[in-house]
Parts: structure tokens; C-alpha cells; sequence
């Protein structure tokens, strides 16, 4: 075992890794080195995080630009179609929502085995959220 880490501390040292062989102080001058070099590059790299972190304030007025820009664009281009939706709108028949509300009662009458749907009476019509899971 002694042998082994002979070798591995002579390997090191032969490389310039550390101070194995050399007095106390050469090794402490090593050891600040190292320790500076840590240091610093910990702190220049939380230096560049708050850099990049201060820049996100700029986030939201660029976003705010892209918005104005496409909300023209899609106005321009809306403008163009308004007429043909108008158009489109006059010529289409309104439904009539009393069939829909007929057809609401009659289910609800026959889910309830009524023979009729004279005494149901729709209060109001909704959507229902609910996810179905097969």
C-alpha cells in the first residue's frame, strides 16, 4: 500500500499537481493558489448569473414589441377579411336556440322515463369540464 501511493504521489508531483516532495511552505503557497483560482472562478461565474438575471427586467418589453408588431400585422391582414366575414354573417341563417333547448328537455325527459317535458324547464345551458378517461 505504501508502495502504491509512493508511485501515485511521485506521478503527481512529476506532473506539477501538487508539492508532494517540497517543504511546507511551497506546499502552502500551493494550497492559496488553489484556493484563489476556486475562489475566483466561483465568483466570476455567479457575476455572470447576475448579469444574465439583471437582463431579464428587458424580457418582457421585448416580448410586449413582438406582440405590438404581430397584432398589427394580423390587423392589416384582418382588415382586408373584415368585409368578407361581414358578408358571411349576413348570409347565414341564425339558429334558433328554442329547437336546441326542445331537444335538451326531450333527452332529460326520456333519461327520467317522463312521458313528456311539460314540467321541465331549462334554466340555463353550460359546458361541462369534465375530462373522460378511458
Amino acid at each position: 500500500m505504501k508502495k502504491r501511493s509512493a508511485i501515485i504521489c511521485a506521478t503527481v508531483c512529476a506532473l506539477g499537481l501538487t508539492a508532494c516532495g517540497s517543504d511546507l511552505g511551497e506546499r502552502m503557497t500551493t494550497a492559496a493558489l488553489n484556493t484563489v483560482i476556486g475562489m475566483g472562478t466561483v465568483f466570476v461565474v455567479l457575476i455572470i448569473i447576475i448579469g444574465v438575471i439583471s437582463l431579464f427586467k428587458f424580457i418582457p418589453a421585448l416580448q410586449d414589441r413582438l406582440a405590438k408588431k404581430k397584432a398589427e400585422e394580423a390587423q392589416a391582414e384582418s382588415g382586408e377579411t373584415a368585409l368578407e366575414t361581414v358578408s358571411a354573417q349576413e348570409d347565414a341563417e341564425p339558429t334558433d336556440d328554442l329547437e336546441l333547448v326542445a331537444v335538451i328537455a326531450a333527452a332529460i325527459a326520456a333519461s327520467e322515463g317522463a312521458a313528456s317535458a311539460d314540467g321541465f324547464v331549462v334554466r340555463s345551458i353550460r359546458k361541462a369540464n369534465r375530462v373522460r378517461r378511458a
